[in-house]
């Protein structure tokens, strides 16, 4: 008899970048020999989410089916039903992101094995899983330094470099094809909900005024999602909920209108997004949200439009330096955001003058990129999850062995001033703080641990901040 696997999603198959990676993954268990029978979408439909009569009879329904050998959640479909092992003899989660019910996976001793679509949220599942308590030596699941797994993300793009036809959207609005086709300069910052508006809208304005001191009379354009452009719109009508005071003033003195600075486009089918990518000279990345793997980034570069980034989440780890990603970020962007946000302007001005080395950089990120994200490693490093988690679990680590490192938030500490730049919340370490952590980060806990007396609740704020983390030697 086939094994038997239940699937709880969020996404639909080939819904947006989600549901292209739940196809995947539903189409290589059925090639590892799995029945399959699958759930969708955590609410079903608008009434459920006020009154969820409609989630009360599936999950009724749910209750009386026999036990699964696999159970794989999402980190949203774990809403769908609660993991069990009268729902499954084995269960896993695939995170897209860390969106999901946080009670319902951290130290739940149901679930056999979590799965991450990047290296940045594989470690930072693991300091999550595994945050100590100082006071009781011990860590949350201890297990987790060996039960969180990374998979390797089919990337669409590589299948179908043209857009695949079954992620669906809508085309590209007749405003934004005139501005390509009267040679605007065109960017792009599409990642709805996650941009920092105060970096975005001071590099786009140094980069008009770069232009009007170069002579350069080509408009400058920026594409965004039309969610974003109404938030902002209503912002500068209203004064609220956004402070867009500065960004305001600086549009008057240059005598534009938001509108002429940026273009509000839909949800995009993939062969219009990748239209809109390789007419645009630049994306911007500049995001508050840490991005969980960084499709639209990796979709940009792939068709040779680079993106420059603060490197918020795995946007500093999706591609090998020189590939089409710039990272550039600075304390002084914190304090003085025009003087620190102008070198970034001043980069993408450069670029786009003189493009050859973008070109060869966006060039060698789309040669990685159908090295690297294919559906054949994904699927090998799925069989390989599955063949551990069937796997007797190894003894977890002793306590003494484990190391301290720098948590997987912290983008940048300067060891001078104690500044901290994090994915969590950019801070400030005091001294006694900033020499704990220079004191401890590398070396184990067997050959500290003594000295660190009297400080740990010091240095349990350290990790509840996400600024320490302990790594299995």
């Amino acid at each position: 008899m086939p094994a038997h696997a239940q699937l709880f999603f969020e996404a639909e198959p080939y819904a947006g970048a989600s549901g292209a990676i739940n196809a995947c993954l539903a189409e290589a268990l059925s090639s590892f020999g799995y029945e399959l029978s699958a759930q969708y979408r955590s609410r079903l439909g608008r009434n459920d989410e006020d009154t969820p009569l409609a989630t009360a009879e599936r999950l009724n329904r749910l209750l009386v089916e026999p036990t699964a050998d696999l159970a794989i959640f999402c980190d949203q479909g774990l809403s769908i039903r609660r993991p069990s092992r009268q729902l499954a003899r084995k269960t896993l989660v695939l995170f897209h992101g860390l969106h999901g019910s946080p009670s319902t996976w951290l130290a739940n001793p149901e679930i056999d094995g979590y799965c991450a679509l990047s290296p940045y949220i594989r470690d930072v599942l693991r300091s999550l899983l595994t945050l100590p308590d100082w006071s009781q030596r011990r860590c949350m699941d201890p297990g987790a330094f060996h039960r969180v797994d990374y998979l390797v993300p089919p990337l669409p793009c590589v299948e179908c470099p043209d857009g695949h036809p079954l992620i669906g959207g809508e085309d590209l609005p007749a405003h934004v094809l005139r501005a390509m086709e009267a040679g605007d300069v065109i960017g792009h910052a599409i990642q709805r909900g996650k941009a920092d508006w105060e970096a975005v809208f001071h590099i786009i304005l140094q980069l008009q005024m770069l232009a009007r001191e170069s002579g350069d009379r080509r408009p400058w354009r920026l594409v965004i999602h039309e969610q974003d452009f109404a938030h902002l719109e209503y912002s500068f009508l209203r004064g609220f909920p956004m402070d867009v005071s500065a960004a305001k003033a600086a549009l008057d003195a240059l005598e534009l209108r938001l509108e002429d600075v940026l273009l509000p486009v839909p949800q995009l089918k993939q062969r219009e997004l990748f239209k809109l990518f390789r007419a645009a000279r630049f994306g911007l990345s500049y995001n508050v949200v840490p991005e969980p793997f960084g499709f639209y980034v990796l979709e940009s570069v792939f068709n040779g439009c680079p993106v420059y980034t603060n490197g918020v989440g795995n946007n500093r780890r999706n591609l090998p330096p020189g590939h089409g990603i710039f990272v550039q970020e600075s304390a002084e962007m914190l304090s003085d955001a025009a003087a620190g946000y102008a070198p970034v302007a001043r980069r993408i001005f450069e670029d786009v003058q003189r493009p050859v080395r973008v070109k060869e950089a966006c060039q060698q990120g789309r040669e990685y990129i159908l090295r690297t994200f294919r559906r054949e490693a994904f699927a090998e490093s799925l069989r390989q999850t599955l063949k551990r988690v069937e796997s007797a679990p190894p003894p977890p680590p002793a306590w003494e062995s484990l190391r301290f490192q720098m948590g997987p938030l912290v983008r940048g500490l300067d060891k001078e001033t104690g500044q901290v730049l994090s994915d969590f919340a950019h801070t400030k370490l005091g001294a006694s703080e900033l020499g704990l952590v220079t004191q401890v980060v590398g070396r184990v806990v067997g050959e500290v641990e003594p000295g660190l007396r009297g400080q740990e609740d010091t240095l349990q704020a350290l990790f509840s901040r996400g600024i320490l983390t302990l790594h299995d030697v």
